[in-house]
């Protein structure tokens, strides 16, 4: 069986040029062929072609040259090379130095549909992808430079355009002068994996799978960590805040969540931290409307279709959610809810649940830090409340006094700034105990105490001295501003109407005495002893009265 091949040629004639050639045919091929949508692969095979023409031209019937100078030799010798040339198993191609397919066996037919009459004439190009053409020209390049190109895994296209993963080698084909007269290509269709090898495949997949998920629980042990370790730090609540806004999204970044918390004044759980998509579907909500605050304990929905969806996650059906209650010593002092990316709910079930058992895993024992610090803190925070406040007034009490007076006398003294010191006593508020009862008594120091705190500014700092008189801190201010404040405060006391069963008292009268940094000392004691001066001073003239100590003293 004789191979299917071009008109043969005289190959040293070809080298010569003085051979015949049918270029039109070439010629019409190249304008016909890559037409319309084919231009993008023209345009790349004429880059290829601009510097080799001629060696096209020279060289366009390699194969059939070849055959004929083995021919002439020896007939026998002609049969059994298109015997063997039909016969092998791999597809065999030969082309012109430009690619120009010369040569086409019965299994290049088998493996790309093309017969050999409608490969002859056309590009290789005509078999690779339009991603892959530069591959292509590489390998066309190679072969010109006469460079072998080993075997190496790609894919071509079927006739029909069904791509196909083939083994491709590509070797130079020289004449008898040694001149590169051609290319030559051997293609084999990949073979599937064997059954050993897709084991191995299987375990080389599962070991990668086992190794990301050890570094990512690596990771999260070490954000987590970290999260403990910063939380540890907090001397209050109001530093947690920063520290969560910037770790929780670190532990969580596949996708949003929020950090509710148990606000006791208005009996509802209150959005504090959120991160990823910063929009919650509730900002609050009562216990009722969670499952993991009513259940005590964690609360996960998979898929958008669950029934048990928590009422303040309700339009959020497009994600995955878990919700995990922050528990301390019996007490909810939040929720941490977590929601996934509406892109996890494409993926199969079984991966949806695998994610999210995950991100459990990692929520709870984000939670039972989360709760144990805040625990922590709060209490921290009451103790240090029941230390220094007066549970009467809610002012500060003389303790927080004697450790705040000297250094913000110290402080004003350092900066060179005013520091003024009014000391207030309710005038007959014995009287006024005896004849109201302490019921009476306590009221109207609670009402003074609330008027202090709306009269004096932030800075400023009120503390109960003992019984019925208080000091008053004023920070950066003058001795004319001091006295200004007094007035305004034995105006203002006067105005009080004290809550008593179903009627109201009289607040009485308010005395005050004023002493001012550096104007009556430069201690703490000279300060107090000049404004308690300036006060018995007011109350030895009837009281009701804004007394400035006397700086003669």
């Amino acid at each position: 069986m004789r191979a299917n091949v071009k008109p043969q040629v005289d190959l040293d004639a070809v080298t010569r040029g003085d051979a015949s050639i049918p270029l039109p045919q070439v010629g019409v091929f190249r304008h016909a062929h890559f037409s319309g949508a084919g231009d993008t692969k023209q345009s790349a095979i004429d880059a290829a072609d601009n510097d080799s023409l001629r060696q096209m031209e020279l060289a366009e019937n390699v194969i059939p040259a070849a055959e004929k100078q083995i021919g002439a030799i020896s007939p026998v010798n002609t049969a059994l090379f298109s015997a063997m040339f039909n016969s092998a198993h791999e597809a065999i191609i030969a082309m012109s130095v430009s690619g120009i397919i010369a040569s086409w066996n019965d299994a290049a037919q088998r493996v790309y549909g093309y017969s050999a009459q409608e490969a002859f004439g056309r590009s290789f190009s005509l078999l690779v992808p339009l991603d892959r053409l530069d591959e292509f020209i590489q390998f066309v390049d190679q072969a010109r430079r006469g460079d072998h190109v080993p075997m190496y895994n790609t894919v071509h296209v079927r006739k029909g355009g069904a791509h196909l993963p083939v083994s491709l080698s590509v070797s130079p084909i020289r004449n008898s002068v040694g001149m590169i007269a051609g290319i030559f290509a051997i293609v084999r269709e990949a073979s599937g994996p064997s059954s050993a090898e897709q084991e191995l495949l299987r375990a080389n997949e599962r070991f990668i799978e086992l190794v990301n998920d050890l570094q990512q629980r690596n990771s999260e042990m070490k954000c987590l960590q970290e999260l403990s370790e910063k939380l540890e730090s907090c001397s209050s609540t109001a530093e947690v805040h920063p520290v969560l806004e910037k770790l929780l999204p670190r532990l969580f970044h596949t996708g949003s969540g929020t950090l509710f918390e148990w606000n006791p004044n208005l009996k509802l759980f209150e959005a504090g931290v959120s991160w990823g998509d910063k929009s919650p579907s509730e900002i609050l909500f009562s216990s009722e409307e969670c499952w993991a605050v009513r259940r005590g304990q964690p609360h996960e929905v998979v898929g958008s279709d669950s029934p048990l969806r928590c009422s303040h996650l309700a339009r959020l059906t497009q994600s995955n959610t878990i919700c995990v209650p922050l528990l301390a010593s019996g007490e909810t002092l939040g929720v941490l809810c977590l929601r996934s990316s509406p892109y996890e709910l494409s993926r199969p079930r079984e991966l949806q649940e695998r994610l999210s058992a995950a991100r459990l895993r990692v929520v709870e024992a984000a939670s039972r830090h989360i709760a144990l610090m805040l625990s922590n803190l709060k209490l921290r925070e009451r103790l240090q409340a029941q230390s220094i406040r007066d549970p009467v007034t809610g002012l500060f009490n003389r303790r927080y006094l004697d450790e705040t007076l000297p250094r913000e006398v110290h402080r004003s003294a350092r900066d060179a700034k005013c520091f003024s010191v009014i000391l207030c006593d309710i005038d007959h508020f014995k009287q006024f105990n005896d004849a109201n009862g302490h019921a009476a008594g306590d009221s109207l120091l609670q009402s003074f105490g609330a008027l202090v705190q709306k009269t004096v500014r932030a800075g400023d700092i009120a503390c109960r001295y003992g019984g019925d008189e208080f000091v008053l801190m004023l920070v950066d201010t003058s001795l004319d501003t001091a006295k200004s404040r007094a007035d305004l405060l034995q105006r203002e006391f006067q105005r009080l109407s004290i809550p008593s069963g179903e009627t109201s008292l009289s607040a009485g009268t308010l005395t005050l005495g004023v002493s001012s940094y550096p104007v009556h000392g430069m201690t703490p004691g000279a300060l107090l002893s000049a404004a308690d001066r300036a006060l018995y001073r007011g109350k030895g003239e009837g009281g009701n009265r804004a007394i400035i100590g006397d700086t003669s003293q």
